[in-house]
């Protein structure tokens, strides 16, 4: 008989379903966020894929069972190969199974800690994109928490524009720095909320200045969130360490920052790199956040005719986002 998933959560004693997840936009220093708490003996938190994101769909609202353990060994991408051992993931399903996609994930992200000798660590997952699906994710896991880390809008946008311009959807119908402005205010408004829901005791938000102007102090913030000892921030400090094994670390070239020591190099680089108008634009869309966190304008506000383009651009992404999130659901996403 198949049980419910109440019964599921009360008998599964063999993984953890406390996971940590790390968020924020793209280029906020969510990676760097990953290396140096992944370096923490208590915590595993791998390099980012698409499992949160993939699983639901795969499994649409599926209870696994004990008969399904070879598909799901055969199905499950070979993105953790060199991490991943089958015998530990296999050994976890038999214990744990009925379950549902949260047990299917927990068996695996646990197997992969075993298999790099964190056999009793906490696990999680990082991965900007997971703003979208925090509602779902506190549902899922009811002992989860969030680590948001929080980047200056001017910063996220000149690194984006360096790193990852292709990433930028619609930049062919408009000003890659109004599109990226226009979601970065509107990931942040939506994480606002998610906030409230979560509370201090599964939400912690961090600006990305604060941590690498003062890394030490952050982290231990950050254990003392996580209930971890604060005994190993000299390790997590040396993260770079590890962004530089190829097993470990996310590849790319927009990662190679996270291969040397924390620094504040990257504060403040939009100066240097951003228009007059640029800057116009993106303060007057994220103005009032960037107030909220802390950041001063550096530019005036735009003429009239300028700030009803904005408005007009910004309310037809709003609505573009809408019709995209409705037609992922549909498919199945979180």
């Amino acid at each position: 008989m198949i049980r419910n998933q109440q019964e599921i959560i009360e008998t599964t004693e063999k993984v953890r379903l406390d996971p940590v997840f790390i968020i924020g936009y793209s280029r906020s220093g969510t990676t760097m966020l990953r290396l140096m708490l992944n370096k923490h003996p208590e915590l595993f938190i791998p390099k980012e894929s698409e499992y949160f994101q993939q699983i639901p769909k795969q499994y649409r609202n599926r209870i696994h069972q004990i008969k399904d353990i070879d598909y799901i060994l055969q199905t499950i991408p070979d993105y953790y190969s060199s991490i991943l051992n089958k015998e530990h993931f296999e050994k976890l399903l038999r214990e744990n199974l009925p379950g549902d996609n949260r047990v299917l994930l927990a068996c695996l992200y646990k197997a992969c800690a075993i298999s790099t000798g964190k056999e009793n660590a906490r696990w999680g997952d990082k991965k900007p994109q997971h703003w979208q699906f925090v509602y779902h994710l506190q549902k899922w896991y009811p002992k989860a928490q969030f680590v948001n880390i929080v980047r200056d809008p001017r910063d996220v946008i000149t690194s984006m524009e360096k790193s990852l311009p292709e990433n930028i959807p619609l930049r062919q119908f408009f000003p890659a720095h109004i599109i990226v402005a226009w979601q970065w205010q509107y990931v942040y408004k939506t994480m606002t909320v998610q906030e409230k829901i979560l509370g201090n005791e599964r939400y912690l938000k961090l600006r990305y200045q604060d941590l690498v102007s003062n890394p030490k102090e952050n982290l231990e913030q950050i254990c003392d969130f996580l209930h971890e000892k604060t005994d190993y921030i000299s390790e997590m400090l040396n993260f770079y360490q590890e962004a530089r094994d190829p097993k470990l670390s996310d590849k790319g070239e927009q990662f190679r920052g996270t291969k040397n020591q924390v620094n504040t190099q990257s504060i403040g680089n939009f100066r240097d790199f951003l228009n007059q108008q640029q800057i116009e634009d993106i303060e007057y869309i994220c103005g009032e956040t960037m107030a909220e966190m802390g950041h001063s304008k550096v530019s005036t506000s735009p003429a009239i005719g300028r700030r009803i383009y904005l408005n007009s651009v910004c309310y037809t992404l709003t609505n573009l986002w809408k019709a995209v999130r409705v037609n992922r659901l549909l498919k199945g996403s979180l």
